[in-house]
């Protein structure tokens, strides 16, 4: 029992003398290095496959604020049509990027479903640093 007890009092002050270090550290005047910009490209509802319908939706977002281009490509067995949008968005905003289809499109779609899918292609640049990141993404499609 004494032993358990002394381990648990050492980790304690060990803890505590090693957050003590790190907080002096950085009030000492180092310079922390700004937070990254970071990206992401989600469907609606989460999922990795996209409901065929009037629109496919994707969300997009910057956790900082920045300018973007955001890309949209259908890829088929006979189409590869992109679409491009680009702009700003403010920090932790989201940004509804809805791919419209006509009715041949969202049947020749449902014929192809296996064989179809949507390229998202993201480039943000951060407004602040000048710091730019990529990231591009591919949905499938369910009926």
């Amino acid at each position: 029992m004494k032993k358990i007890s002394t381990l648990a009092i050492s980790t304690a002050v060990a803890l505590v003398a090693a957050f003590t270090v790190s907080t002096a550290a950085s009030s000492a005047g180092i310079v922390d290095q700004p937070v990254p910009l970071r990206t992401a490209i989600v469907t609606k509802d989460g999922k990795k496959k996209i409901k065929i319908g009037k629109k496919l939706p994707v969300l997009v977002s910057c956790s900082k604020a920045c300018s973007f281009r955001a890309t949209v490509t259908l890829i088929a067995p006979a189409v590869k049509e992109p679409k491009s949008l680009t702009g700003t968005l403010i920090a932790n905003n989201i940004l509804t990027l809805n791919y419209k289809l006509t009715n041949f499109g969202r049947s020749y779609l449902r014929d192809n479903v296996s064989k179809s899918r949507l390229k998202v292609k993201f480039s943000a640049k951060d407004q602040a640093t000048g710091q730019r990141v990529i990231k591009t993404k591919s949905f499938r499609f369910y009926k």
